[in-house]
């Protein structure tokens, strides 16, 4: 009568993969790997659900998964030298203060780039994060997301 449904690891979600999020289906396009200087991994799927386009990041850490969910955040001309030495800024009238820095490296898993470095700036105002990564070529990229239980991703359906 009840099914034991295994729930497929989060890490080792595939392109083409569907799941439930936020009233959502969402379909998996593209597969990314960051290797940090820590020692962890952790992977970031490029997500898409027919209107809206946003990144999951999984890691998992001492037998838990941690996720990230977030979407592109345009932040205009930033000053990224003086937020780090501030250790925050403000944004949309919030303080979001730095609270992890990571270095690592990058591999889009799906079309086999080259592996690129970066450093990752993650400020944080309550539950809400906004990455700034900083690339080897000078490039700056900047994320808005929220840190989300994995339950709340559900009905993962494999190819």
């Amino acid at each position: 009568m009840f099914e034991n449904k295994k729930q497929h690891p989060l890490n080792k979600l595939k392109v083409g993969f569907s799941f439930n999020l936020f009233k959502n289906t969402w379909t998996i396009i593209e597969v990314g790997e960051y290797s940090w200087d820590t020692g962890n991994m952790s992977v970031e799927y490029t997500i898409e659900n027919g209107s809206q386009r946003a990144y999951l990041e999984v890691e998992f850490y001492r037998g838990e998964f941690e996720v990230i969910y977030s979407e592109d955040l345009a932040l205009g001309t930033i000053d990224l030298d003086e937020i780090i030495e501030d250790t925050f800024f403000n944004f949309e009238g919030k303080d979001y203060k730095l609270e992890e820095t990571y270095s690592g490296s990058y591999r889009n898993m799906t079309t086999f780039t080259s592996t690129e470095t970066l450093t990752s700036y993650q400020f944080y105002y309550k539950n809400d994060c906004i990455t700034i990564e900083r690339w080897s070529d000078g490039s700056i990229e900047s994320f808005f997301g929220k840190e989300i239980k994995p339950k709340k991703i559900t009905n993962i359906n494999t190819l």
